[in-house]
This record gives C-alpha cells, structure tokens and sequence, in this order.
C-alpha cells in the first residue's frame, strides 16, 4: 500500500505521541490535552506541507507551460527570421552565382585562348 507524505507524517505523529503518551508521569487528563494539541498542532504541519507541496507543483505545471509557450514563440520567430533572410539574401546569392559562373566561364575562355596561342607557337617552330 503506498501512502502519500502527509499519511506518513499523520502516522508518525500518531505513533510518536502513543509513544509519548505511555512513558509520560503526567495524569491522563494532562495526557488526553497534551495529545490533543500534539495531534492539532500536527494536523495543521502536515496541512501546511500538503497545501506548500500543491502550490509547487501547481508552480511547476505553470512554468512548464510558460517554457513550452516560449519555446513554441521562439521557435516561430526564428522561422520567420530565416525565411526573411532567406528571401531579402536569395537575389544576393543569385548574384553572386552568376558572377562566379561569368568568371568559370571567363578562366575557360583565357585557357583555351592560351592553349590555342601555345599550340601555334609549338606548331610554327
């Protein structure tokens, strides 16, 4: 049987204060007051542990939905962040593409032009 925190604190105190009880000198109506406010006194602890142990997990959950909301908005702006890049820097890229093909193509043109220039030069000799 699995008991929760506040069960096992309620046993404890219950058997701790019979425990008391039964080695106490005192009169029984001394006894029967003193376990009366033991077990008040001890009724309100475990309430207020019960009741802290609630408000953290209920702060918990709330920073976990907090940290999901964020996450999720962070997530969507970094998307729109990208793709904005993406769309203002893609005629840049293009751009750029096409000077790096225009100067291929111009490093061909000058290769085969030496090319050619040599294989006159070794023909003529």
């Amino acid at each position: 049987m699995k008991l929760g925190l506040g069960s096992g604190m309620l046993f404890g105190a219950l058997v701790g204060g019979a425990y008391g009880l039964m080695k106490t000198p005192r009169k029984g109506t001394e006894n029967r007051e003193a376990m009366k406010s033991y077990l008040d006194d001890t009724t309100v602890l475990v309430q207020d542990v019960t009741d802290k142990v609630k408000d953290l997990k209920s702060a918990i959950s709330e920073l976990t939905n907090e940290g999901k909301s964020l996450a999720t908005d962070f997530s969507k702006e970094m998307n729109e962040t990208v793709q904005e890049f993406s769309y203002e820097a893609e005629p840049r890229l293009r751009r750029i593409q096409e000077q790096a093909n225009k100067l291929n193509e111009d490093v061909q043109d000058v290769t085969e032009q030496f090319s050619s220039s040599a294989d006159q030069k070794s023909s003529a000799s």
